[in-house]
């Protein structure tokens, strides 16, 4: 068995870990094993990383072949004793419980009761439209934030090369082996600022203005956005765009502006009264009055209105809001619940902070599609 350390000097948290706990009694964990089902497979590998006085440091232990995993672990369960916080990447899935059941066998129960755990994945999920629409894993949080790896594997991609380990103990693959899962560990550490950007919900926002901007869509059609102006005191490690089938929010790292891009939709739309049973419905002009105009028509141009045909047309510029933050409210149907209003008539600097407020939270409680 091998107990492998390095000491990167200087290297100190680079986001505030102290609203979770002591830096120094954090411990970051990630681990190798020979497959996914834990009552088959072997624990090869376990890394830790940890906070010092001068720097970081990374303590890997292990296994030359599937005998050590008892000594291991074992290993592990002294060196964790003088941590609190647990913290890992994705680790309540797989790592923790792969872990507990090792340790189970060899007849150390309840391994991390005495520690609270932190996973940097489920914590980042709010995160997942907003900055990683196409995968989360964290290769991507590191891709995002510019850091740089030596390995170029994947764990699955490895197992074979530890079988090749077991039989040759080639130093080759064991230089393999250990890098990719220190830099696991210390990418952990290196990801961590990824969650400044959880910041960014419900972020004080000023606003500053808005201009149209025309452009031609793929089909050669004439359209136009409106583009809104805001900054935020926030900062963040990187300037990043996102966007949703109707929105796009590009957002500087340096200045701390927001811009966000809203298509401008020329169409009828309605407004919708309440009170349907005091309005009349009038068939030819496609409109609703109220009962007490209506009656003074001939009895032949009205009927009752009912919630779907109590509406009034409205013609101009619209743009899409998330609640009912300008009025009068608009939708294109009844069943529509997608809200407009009249732009720019109905637009109020009053409320343009809450707007992009709620535009932007829009990320926060997108559901899986």
């Amino acid at each position: 068995m091998h107990i492998i350390d390095k000491f990167y000097e200087g290297y100190r948290p680079l986001y505030p870990i102290e609203r979770f706990c002591d830096p120094q009694k954090a411990l970051f964990v990630d681990i190798e094993t020979t497959g996914l089902k834990k009552e088959v497979t072997s624990l090869y590998l376990i890394g830790c990383g940890y906070y010092c006085d001068n720097g970081f440091m990374t303590r890997l232990f292990f296994a030359d072949d599937r005998s050590e995993e008892a000594a291991v672990i074992k290993m592990f369960h002294e060196h964790i004793k003088g941590f609190t916080h647990l913290i890992h990447f994705n680790g309540s899935k797989f790592d923790v419980p792969y872990l507990e059941y090792k340790a189970g066998t060899y007849k150390i129960d309840r391994l991390f009761d005495n520690m609270e755990q932190i996973d940097v994945y489920c914590l980042c999920k709010p995160l997942r439209y907003l900055l990683f629409p196409s995968s989360m894993r964290q290769k991507a949080i590191e891709d995002f934030l510019g850091i740089q790896r030596e390995d170029k594997f994947g764990g699955g991609e490895l197992i074979e090369v530890y079988k090749h380990y077991e039989t040759d103990n080639n130093p080759e693959d064991l230089k393999l082996l250990v890098t990719h899962n220190r830099e696991d560990v210390l990418g952990m550490h290196l990801i961590m600022p990824i969650l400044y950007y959880l910041d960014f919900k419900d972020a004080p926002l000023t606003y500053e203005d808005y201009r149209i901007n025309k452009y031609n869509d793929f089909n050669g059609i004439e359209c136009e956005e409106v583009i809104f102006g805001f900054t935020t005191p926030l900062s963040f490690p990187r300037s990043f765009v996102a966007k949703t089938d109707t929105m796009y929010v590009k957002v500087s790292s340096q200045t701390g502006h927001i811009s966000i891009r809203l298509p401008l939709y020329k169409e009828n739309m309605k407004i919708f009264f309440d009170n349907y049973k005091d309005y009349c419905y009038l068939p030819e002009e496609d409109t609703a009055l109220h009962r007490s105009i209506a009656q003074s028509l001939p009895k032949d141009r009205y009927v009752r209105a009912t919630k779907e045909k109590c509406y009034q047309n409205i013609s101009g510029s619209f743009l899409k809001q998330p609640s009912n933050i300008f009025t009068p409210v608009l939708r294109t149907s009844f069943k529509d619940k997608k809200k407009y209003f009249k732009f720019p008539e109905s637009f109020k600097k009053e409320a343009a902070e809450q707007f992009g407020r709620e535009l932007i939270n829009v990320f926060f409680t997108m559901k899986h599609r």
